[in-house]
């Protein structure tokens, strides 16, 4: 029965895995022992719709006399659950019911000899999802099935003969029109990335570019004042680079960025063959290049989009969990796929702004789009007012879920984990007394350095 109510789960073309003959989902026995993991994982499990949560256990004990019972179909079970003893273990394999197991270590030998799948216990919802499907339909021998990422190409990070990922750089942030986070994913991405690595945040979004405000960064050194240099040789390179790039802070040692163009009138200065350059040269000095593409695909202003994605190891497509959210998602992965024909497998999603109160799930979200999630951000309204407010980053002001999601998908593109570095304190300066630093980012442009090729009297961004 449950090969059979697997093999239609697998096949359906119905969002959550259910037939259109009635099938019913799984009986699935939980037991976790942790409040926070429970209620990381039970949503996910829930409204795919392959799944009927029958039990919550507090205890392995528990989680045996439900098997023993005989109303389950499988069982997930965690290393942080009380009483889950090497002998429990037995006992819970002799069951003869498929089972998933969240460790703190994979390679504990008591571990080894489980007839089910092991994940790390840090596993997403979507590695646990399909986990149970593979325990459930006896795959649970296939390697694949132990990883945490999803099952797109974010995942296949290309090895360095140091054993470094390098296949997803430059890595392009887009979405559809309106702002489903564009800037807001782009931006952490980087700050997480350049804890551990050398990364470089890039602003193209020509009609709108916010970085420079996201950060309090300084909008005189800016995309506009590398493309006037016009440097050629790579001595005139790293010179141009040194003087229009910034830090991203003293938490992301590594990182830097290249703010967007300030004025409208500017814009025509920057042309694809031009940031086309500028990639190539970013690739050579940084393992990451994150780039803002912003929305605005099509048009005379669009060509300089399209040259970066065409350039791009990895496309995020972000995008809000609104009905006019998903309605610009679609929009925009058409004109990708269609339009300017990119592979659908350079394609990853991440859907923003997550309410499941009000919101479709991340299942139905991926089977309407068509394309799978690389990370879900939950809506996390307080905290990204907060960070607006510091022009800081998310992540470094908040715990939140929405700074966990983030976090998780910096790990995701790295390939290991990300620590950001602690902060020193700071002065009670309190939003109020950051207001007037607003002034650098709306003040009329002053002088600065040295007249450059006919910029009268130095910086005019």
């Amino acid at each position: 029965m449950a090969d059979r109510r697997w093999d239609e789960v697998e096949n359906s073309p119905f969002p959550g895995g259910v037939s259109a003959d009635g099938v019913p989902p799984l009986r699935l026995v939980v037991g976790l022992g942790d409040p926070e993991c429970e209620r990381e994982l039970l949503p996910e499990l829930s409204e795919c719709g392959a799944f009927a949560i029958v039990e919550r256990c507090l205890s392995a004990d528990e989680v045996l006399a439900c098997l023993e019972r005989g109303r389950v179909d499988i069982a997930l079970v965690s290393s942080d659950l009380h009483r889950l003893s090497a002998a429990t273990l037995a006992d819970l394999a002799r069951a003869r019911v498929p089972l998933v197991a969240l460790a703190r270590d994979p390679d504990e030998p008591r571990w080894q000899d489980l007839a089910g799948v092991v994940l790390p216990l840090e596993a997403d919802p979507r590695a646990v999802r399909e986990a149970l499907v593979a325990a459930a339909h006896g795959r649970h021998s296939q390697p694949a099935i132990a990883r945490t990422e999803p099952d797109t190409s974010l995942a296949e990070l290309d090895q360095a003969p140091e054993g470094r990922s390098i296949a997803l750089s430059p890595l392009v942030v887009t979405g559809g029109r309106g702002s489903p986070g564009r800037t807001t994913v782009a931006l952490n991405l980087a700050v997480a990335l350049g804890a551990v690595d050398p990364t470089v945040l890039v602003d193209i979004d020509l009609a709108g570019p916010s970085i420079a405000a996201c950060l309090d960064a300084d909008p005189t050194r800016n995309l506009y004042m590398l493309a006037h240099a016009e440097p050629s040789s790579p001595q005139e390179w790293e010179r141009a680079l040194a003087q229009e790039t910034q830090p991203l802070g003293p938490r992301s040692p590594h990182g830097a960025v290249l703010c967007g163009v300030p004025k409208p009138q500017m814009r025509g200065v920057v042309s694809p063959r031009f940031l086309e350059q500028i990639v190539a040269e970013l690739g050579q000095r940084y393992r990451y290049v994150v780039i803002d593409a912003g929305a605005d695909l099509l048009g005379p202003q669009g060509a300089v989009q399209r040259a970066v994605l065409a350039l791009a190891g990895q496309i995020l497509l972000v995008a809000r969990t609104d009905v006019v959210g998903l309605w610009h998602a679609r929009t925009a992965l058409e004109l990708l796929e269609r339009e300017l024909g990119i592979p659908r497998e350079r394609l990853a999603l991440v859907v923003n702004g997550h309410d499941r109160h009000f919101h479709h799930g991340r299942a139905e979200i991926e089977w309407a789009l068509g394309i799978p999630a690389a990370a879900v951000v939950p809506y996390d309204h307080a905290a990204a007012q907060r960070a607006l407010a510091a022009q800081r980053p998310l992540l470094l002001d908040s715990r939140g879920p929405a700074a966990r999601a983030l976090l998780d998908l910096a790990e995701r593109v790295h390939g290991g984990r990300v620590l950001l570095r602690p902060e020193k304190a700071r002065g009670g300066m309190g939003v109020l007394g950051r207001l007037p630093l607003l002034g650098r980012a709306f003040a009329p442009s002053q002088p600065h350095g040295n007249g450059r090729k006919g910029v009268p009297g130095g910086r005019q961004a």
